[in-house]
């Protein structure tokens, strides 16, 4: 097959346009933190960090699994337009109801905890990606393999939200400026992508029937409670961390995991891609190679990463601060498991017809992680690096679990 043959296949452009989307969404915030980090402080980035983390349940809570239901219904379903268009205005609708729910919950902390009171403008203020979130319907694109003009508007609405922390943040003070443009980026992401779908896709918007919208956040909940569970051992470090030790530990914490994180994120192009794929094709041979060749050269990544880890540190915050390098260490040595187990997670076992089992190993590794968080406050133990420790364990624990699922269902053997 010649380069353009190879370019004309849904899957090769959809990964592609993944790759590009993927490579902004954290790309930009690894050039935003470090700047965020030296201009605001330590305590002041904690402070963001917190409040960024705070809406990341919201998120949480507004998906409601539908990157993963969603995905699945629409990839299956896609000859049929009738079909999808129900299900799209079902799910938006859905999501709306959620979000004005997560608002009340948010005004209900604001009003009731005076954590939240004393900084309730920059948490209203970061309600914005909230907003934009629902509107952005990323799981309609992935489930029609077709991400190439949402990519595009996507990464120019986000480039432009990030100009101005640049241009009005230069100082501690100007913290207000960070839930501003995360706001602005994530609603004009949403408003374009609201555009592409209705005017650009062929898809019409009317009120479908309530049991339609109930049965489309009835087949999310699902997956909704593996996402959750997720957010138990990523989302809460930081939101636990700023809870019982301050702002300051939050920062450094924080500063270690942004890079953690988007190690992490470098699969995120291939998980996108080959949910739908598997789902559809069940191509267990085709799921191996990638699998295995991955797998390889995490291997290798992670350790040379070990090695240069300091190096890393001044390069992005200019600092080599023994407190974020001994919290990166610690934290990059999960990434030897957690590639091959997202890997084998939603895009295999749940894609092959087992979703409930890949939901109960996140449950049940969240449960466990939460427990050992709530060990290590009562023995006066929990640290940025304890917490560091306890994610290591987790998502090791993770990758054992999907290991005996794969050997279980015997699905290598396909």
């Amino acid at each position: 097959m010649n380069i353009k043959g190879k370019l004309d296949n849904p899957m090769v452009t959809n990964f592609i346009s993944l790759v590009l989307l993927q490579g902004v969404n954290y790309l930009l915030p690894l050039i935003s933190f470090p700047f965020l980090f030296r201009i605001l402080g330590v305590e002041r980035y904690g402070l963001v960090t917190f409040g960024y983390a705070l809406m990341q349940y919201f998120v949480m809570f507004t998906d409601f699994g539908f990157n993963l239901s969603a995905t699945k219904y629409i990839s299956q379903h896609r000859q049929d337009a009738q079909a999808i268009n129900t299900f799209l205005n079902s799910a938006m609708i859905g999501r709306f109801i959620l979000c004005v729910i997560s608002f009340t919950i948010l005004v209900l902390l604001i009003s009731t905890f005076e954590k939240f009171r004393s900084e309730s403008m920059l948490y209203m203020l970061y309600f914005g990606i909230i907003i934009g979130n629902v509107m952005f319907p990323m799981w309609f694109f992935q489930g029609m393999e077709n991400m190439k003009y949402i990519t595009i508007f996507n990464i120019v609405a986000k480039s432009l939200s990030f100009i101005p922390f640049f241009i009005f943040i230069r100082g501690p003070e100007d913290y207000l400026f960070v839930p501003i443009c995360y706001s602005v980026g994530f609603i004009l992401a949403g408003l374009v992508s609201i555009f592409i779908v209705y005017y650009k896709m062929g898809m019409r918007w009317y009120i479908p029937s309530i049991l339609h919208i109930k049965n489309a956040l009835k087949d999310s909940s699902t997956y909704f409670l593996s996402r959750a569970s997720t957010s138990l051992f990523t989302t809460s470090n930081s939101f636990i961390l700023g809870l019982v030790c301050g702002n300051t530990a939050v920062g450094y914490y924080s500063a270690a995991e942004k890079l953690y994180q988007a190690y992490n994120q470098l699969l995120s192009p291939f998980t996108g891609v080959l949910f739908p794929h598997i789902a559809k094709s069940r191509d267990v041979a085709f799921f191996k190679k990638v699998f295995y060749r991955i797998a390889t050269i995490n291997i290798f990544s992670v350790s040379l990463v070990l090695l240069i880890a300091s190096y890393v540190l001044q390069i992005v915050y200019d600092t080599a601060d023994s407190n974020i390098l001994h919290i990166f260490r610690t934290l990059i040595c999960a990434c030897f498991v957690t590639m091959p187990s997202m890997l084998m997670g939603y895009p295999f076992l749940a894609a092959m017809g087992h979703p409930l089992f890949t939901n109960w190993t996140v449950i049940c590794t969240s449960v466990l992680h939460i427990t050992g968080l709530f060990l290590l406050f009562l023995l006066h133990i929990l640290t940025p690096v304890s917490v560091a420790m306890m994610v290591v364990c987790s998502e090791a624990l993770l990758f054992c679990f999907r290991i005996w699922g794969i050997r279980r269902f015997q699905l290598f053997k396909g």
